[in-house]
């Protein structure tokens, strides 16, 4: 998202409302700030369609804008862009490596630094940040699993199942084509039961906004 500018409360300490009909959520909200000439808007609607701006200065120079969808989880209503298309392909040949359970690489092609990628795989209970596209486990760790996925961690979309089998490879080199646009989650609460108020985060801070008429 970009530096945006933390004028609002920085940490949040407020504590989100459970709203029981999502339907209650649908509006136009928004927070504004004289002295930075900083405003936000947050569009939440029916179609679950999103819209979040953010505009600074007198002018209202507009220094964010993604249009994407919104979606709940719990308490916690989730704003999301829509990114461009992405890719991950097997590049060489898998091979068997003993001295390992499983090993990942993965490259970008123009040979820059891949980040973002987590892998997991059946009954592993969790989701492993690979590091600079690097990761590896021990045979007792990957235990039985018969395939192991590679997952963008910022919307948890699956890039590449792969099969394993018991003595078959276990070394596997990818090569990765990222989205021109990467994908963000920008969280947000309710803050009263008829949503009138809420939360959404605002780079390293958050902001207040209020529902305001279509």
């Amino acid at each position: 998202m970009g530096a945006v500018p933390a004028v609002a409360q920085n940490p949040s300490n407020s504590v989100p409302v459970f709203v029981a009909d999502e339907r209650a959520l649908i509006g136009k909200y928004r927070f504004v700030e004289n002295k930075e000439g900083l405003t936000v808007d947050v569009h939440l609607n029916a179609d679950h369609t999103a819209l979040y701006r953010v505009t600074t200065g007198e002018a209202g120079e507009e220094f964010l804008l993604a249009k994407g969808f919104w979606t709940v989880q719990g308490d916690i209503i989730h704003i999301h862009n829509r990114p461009g298309p992405v890719r991950l392909d097997v590049a060489g040949t898998p091979t068997r490596d003993p001295a390992t359970g499983l090993s990942i690489v993965v490259d970008q092609k123009d040979g820059s630094e891949v980040t973002g990628l987590g892998v997991t795989w059946p009954d592993s209970n969790s989701l492993y940040y690979m590091a600079e596209g690097r990761h590896s486990v021990t045979a007792a760790e990957i235990g039985d699993a018969t395939e192991f996925s590679i997952v963008r961690t910022s919307d948890s979309k699956t890039l590449q199942t792969i099969k394993l089998t018991r003595g078959g490879p276990n070394s596997f080199r990818f090569t990765y084509y990222p989205s021109d646009v990467e994908p963000f989650d920008i969280r947000a609460m309710a803050l009263d039961a008829r949503a009138d108020r809420i939360e959404v985060e605002l780079g390293t801070a958050s902001a207040k906004l209020d529902r305001v008429a279509e």
